[in-house]
């Protein structure tokens, strides 16, 4: 196994006042928005509403190096809940602060229009609607020209980088093939970072529900207000209750994870406890339905299921620009709007997977070096990818978006 160890680590024991003095050290940059928030991308997206359009953004997006693609093969024929929720994702994407300009793919003009009605955003803006086309080639074509507008718009704005505070981080807070080095090791030390975001006033999200069942006292000690702790508590009651009638069991004295066990976790309690450390020391200020954005700074406990792609999905949905991901075993799971830093201390998954993490801490899991270091590795590479350093994922054009149905299709 390799023994270099990435010079960045520091062997020394930070405070939360040197981690604080070390952060302010640190400078940050990124592209206001209109609405105050600020972004540390500046994507110019081709956004597919529904899956008959899939193909042609991904056809569009292709022709030009600096486009996204946001496709979720959204289904047509959905009950009202879930169109909801097809809409609020579409609404959160174009406002969000990674998003510098769009072009919206739409099946017919009808839906063009509407969405043009009800977008308000001061970022430009594009629609085509494939029925209008007349035909899959010319569809493309527009779709080309209309992407060139949309650059020239850019340059026009003079959408360019300007230099914020770091409480312009809103972090959404992940964790994903849990081990008892994430529990141990890459949790806790996220958990450190979020605190840090907390104090020098940014926001921090989490989600995964199931993750939480067993750590309920935790919640009821960091809500102070009653109306955030019982939200906290019922929607981890509505999850264990959901997990229990589909399989027959309590899962808090099992663990439904075969990778979990096979990395030392036996019990879901045990998992719990590391989940809830990537969560720092911090109050929560609210409890979030999926994709809601917060209504305040600080720490937000956000109700999703227990799949990486669905929660990062309502994570970026609530506006967060960057986000922290702790891992055991290697989770390729990532987020095409919000660059995902993802964070490792097991040895053996580095070994395997060493190109597609960001930050190693194996050598604090080893002993090789302490609490600050790990801090500082992590502090680093986050001010780094901030600024514009691509992330593992984003390299490789790694990301998902899925959204929880509550009910069947009609």
């Amino acid at each position: 196994m390799p023994s270099n160890r990435v010079n960045m680590y520091m062997s020394i024991t930070v405070s939360s006042n040197d981690l604080l003095d070390f952060a302010s050290s640190l400078e940050w940059h990124g592209y206001r928005r209109s609405d105050g928030r600020v972004g540390i991308r500046n994507h110019r997206i081709v956004l597919s509403t529904v899956a008959l359009t899939d193909w042609l953004a991904a056809a569009i997006a292709a022709t030009d190096k600096d486009s996204v693609c946001i496709a979720g093969a959204f289904s047509r024929g959905l009950q009202k809940i879930d169109e909801a929720m097809v809409d609020r994702f579409i609404r959160s994407v174009l406002t969000h602060p990674n998003v510098g300009a769009a072009l919206v793919m739409t099946h017919d003009r009808a839906s063009a229009e509407r969405l043009a009605g009800e977008i308000d955003t001061a970022i430009p803006i594009e629609y085509l609607a494939f029925m209008q086309c007349a035909g899959r080639a010319k569809a493309v074509a527009e779709g080309c020209e209309k992407l060139q507008i949309l650059a020239s718009q850019q340059n026009k704005l003079e959408q360019r980088r300007a230099k914020v505070e770091q409480s312009a981080v809103a972090l959404a807070l992940e964790c994903g093939g849990s081990d008892v080095s994430s529990s141990i090791c890459s949790n806790p030390v996220i958990g450190d970072i979020c605190d840090l975001t907390i104090s020098t006033g940014g926001l921090a999200v989490v989600s995964e529900t199931a993750e939480f069942i067993g750590a309920e006292t935790i919640f009821e000690d960091r809500c102070p207000d009653a109306a955030t702790r019982q939200a906290v508590l019922d929607f981890i009651g509505y999850r264990a209750r959901l997990m229990e009638q589909d399989s027959g069991k309590d899962y808090r004295g099992t663990n439904p994870t075969q990778e979990n066990i096979d990395g030392g976790l036996t019990t879901l309690i045990e998992k719990s406890m590391g989940a809830v450390s990537k969560t720092g020391t911090t109050n929560f200020v609210s409890a979030l339905e999926f994709g809601m954005p917060p209504c305040a700074l600080g720490l937000h406990f956000m109700d999703t299921p227990f799949f990486s792609p669905v929660s990062l999905t309502g994570m970026m949905m609530a506006g967060c620009n960057l986000g922290l991901f702790a891992m055991g075993v290697f989770n390729p799971s990532g987020n095409s709007l919000c660059p995902i830093i993802k964070i490792c201390g097991n040895p053996q998954t580095l070994w395997f997977w060493r190109d597609d993490i960001d930050v190693e801490l194996d050598g604090y899991f080893m002993g090789e070096i302490d609490r600050g270091g790990a801090q500082r590795a992590v502090l680093t590479r986050m001010n780094a990818v901030f600024n514009g350093a691509e992330t593992a994922s984003e390299k490789v054009g790694e990301g998902q978006f899925m959204l929880p149905r509550s009910k069947d299709a009609l």
